[in-house]
């Protein structure tokens, strides 16, 4: 390979400039702050490294040719051995798109500074502060006059006496309480000796969304090259932003707002609910997978309990559908048994541990502190009414169908608080129902219609026909499309009978819901592969309901985020 005269003075000139840009940062007001901190220091110094590059390639070029033909050619062989770094190596052009969706995550977490992450809450480092203590309890010592009232669970018997308590901790026997699950607290205690001082919730739910979007990613490519490679890559680009820029995940990326306790619970529940999906469908496409792989998903799945407890419910029916494929594998009763237990010994660990927890803290394996929250509401009054059928109307109408308001100011979209009043005169709604901010999926999410062409196309002969040519592979998808539907049914199903509705709360069914989507997306595109312009409209219906979901999520996250005030000010400097 001859030697490239560009080169040298390129890099060279690249690193000067990067040089020039730290030294000079205050005058270009690239840094506002006085002094040199760590990232102008780290750029000065990349800068001089990159002009060390080209002097050392000007004058050992050679070196540098031969030296990276030899590393070209071990990876070459690596390509040919390795299934992993093949499969990476196929799959390379999503890499640009994922990193995109994260950039955007940084952006909107941070309020458009890229640097300053400010949590409204720490919930979980304060547990985890307890944990470290060795108690089970938040270590904030609650007023002493809250032993003194007849009922501190009634904000209005708190609010006569003057005596302040925050929202939404439970109270038990004179200490304060989470009544979210442990495990996010458990991981800042394992992770706390590499950090100085506490991670507060919003770093916790940017990590928890990026990694809810990377095991999506994961799993519609590995789809992808089982069932539908035939298909043009510029698809399988829309549907990677698609899965990380569409509403909800979006919507709970906000500094100051949002991006609290709440919202970390939700993210960090499905984050280890997918990668649970993602491993027990890499044990099912894998002839020789090990029954770790089992015990892995199994401990993903109670972790997802741990964090979220509702989750039990789609935990339960993933359970069963993977338990129901291996008890169909040819193997003897001996193998499936050993397999059925590697895979559900750490989900009753896992419900075991839970068990205990919840004793040790309300001497009662099956309360969670809800009971003894201090809410806006006196929960216990209305405890019986907290869950229930009568909510299943309001609901479908908030979660579906409620729209977005238009404004003439940018970002011209914003969230509307949902219905709290019946939205049938017929049908009288318990007080305690209540609505925030919330988009139906009809307008932020539209892309989800094509949910229903995933799933009927599992039933539909035609495709089924166009699965016959690999009969191995179609019990496959067939149990992909089926437990990805009982994931998101499961949840909605409980939320569409839960007294309080939130945007937040649809991400509980969401990342099932939108790879569903996809896929019945990619189905249609196949079933229609032989009538060109059935298929060029259907394109065009799909990639309209794609940009309108890309577009109107991102606008609604802005309209909630004070980085929609970085974005005028910009314009209005133009």
């Amino acid at each position: 390979m001859p030697k490239n005269i560009f080169i040298s003075p390129f890099l060279f000139g690249t690193g000067l400039v990067m040089a020039g840009m730290a030294i000079f940062a205050d005058v270009l007001r690239l840094d506002q702050s006085l002094g040199w901190g760590r990232s102008r220091i780290a750029l000065f110094l990349f800068g001089l490294f990159i002009a060390l590059i080209a002097i050392l390639y000007h004058f050992y070029a050679d070196i540098f040719i031969s030296t990276a033909h030899n590393i070209y050619s071990f990876f070459e062989v690596k390509l040919r051995e390795d299934r992993n770094i093949a499969y990476l190596s196929k799959y390379w052009f999503v890499l640009p798109f994922i990193a995109t969706v994260i950039l955007i995550y940084v952006w909107l977490i941070s309020s458009g500074t890229w640097t300053t992450w400010v949590s409204p809450t720490r919930y979980y480092a304060d547990l985890a502060r307890g944990f470290k203590n060795g108690n089970l309890y938040i270590p904030s010592k609650p007023d002493s006059a809250l032993l003194t009232l007849p009922n501190p669970y009634d904000p209005s018997v708190r609010a006569i006496a003057g005596v302040k308590a925050p929202l939404d901790i439970s109270y038990y026997k004179g200490k304060y309480y989470l009544y979210w699950g442990p495990v996010p607290s458990l991981i800042l205690v394992a992770i706390s000796p590499l950090f100085h001082g506490r991670l507060g919730d919003l770093q916790l739910v940017f990590v928890f969304a990026c990694g809810i979007f990377i095991f999506q990613s994961l799993i519609v490519v590995m789809v992808w090259d089982v069932f539908f490679t035939n298909l043009p890559k510029w698809i399988l680009l829309i549907s990677i932003l698609l899965i990380g820029l569409r509403g909800h995940a979006m919507f709970m990326l906000n500094n100051f707002i949002s991006a609290r306790i709440y919202e970390a619970a939700i993210l960090g529940g499905q984050v280890f609910l997918m990668g649970g999906f993602w491993v027990a469908l890499k044990y099912l496409r894998s002839s020789s997978a090990s029954n770790w792989n089992l015990v892995f998903a199994g401990i993903l799945w109670a972790l997802t309990i741990g964090t979220r407890l509702f989750l039990v419910l789609p935990v339960g029916f993933m359970t069963f559908m993977l338990a129901n494929q291996i008890l169909r594998m040819k193997q003897t009763f001996f193998q499936k048994i050993v397999k059925l237990t590697a895979l559900g010994m750490p989900l009753i660990f896992g419900v075991t541990c839970l068990g205990w927890y919840n004793w040790a803290r309300f001497d009662s394996v099956t309360e969670s502190g809800l009971y003894y929250q201090f809410a806006s509401n006196n929960l216990q009054k209305h405890y019986n009414d907290l869950l229930g059928l009568k909510y299943v109307f309001q609901n479908l109408y908030n979660y579906l169908l409620n729209p977005f308001a238009v404004n003439l100011q940018f970002p011209f979209l914003s969230l509307q608080l949902g219905k709290s009043k019946a939205i049938f005169s017929f049908h009288a709604l318990p007080a305690i129902y209540s609505s925030q901010l919330i988009t139906g999926l009809i307008f932020a999410v539209p892309f989800t219609l094509f949910a229903f062409v995933s799933f009927g196309a599992v039933f539909s002969n035609i495709f089924k026909r166009k699965l016959a040519e690999d009969a191995d592979d179609a019990p496959i998808f067939n149990w992909i499309i089926a437990t990805l539907s009982g994931s998101a049914l499961t949840a909605f199903s409980f939320l569409m009978m839960f007294f309080w509705a939130a945007m937040r709360y649809a991400e509980d069914f969401m990342p099932s819901l939108i790879m569903l989507s996809v896929i019945g997306f990619w189905q249609g595109y196949s079933l229609l592969s032989h009538k060109l312009l059935a298929r060029k409209v259907y394109v065009a219906f799909g990639l309209l309901l794609a940009s309108i979901t890309i577009v109107v999520s991102t606008l609604l996250a802005i309209s909630i985020n004070d980085a929609r005030f970085i974005i005028l000010q910009l314009f209005s400097s133009l």
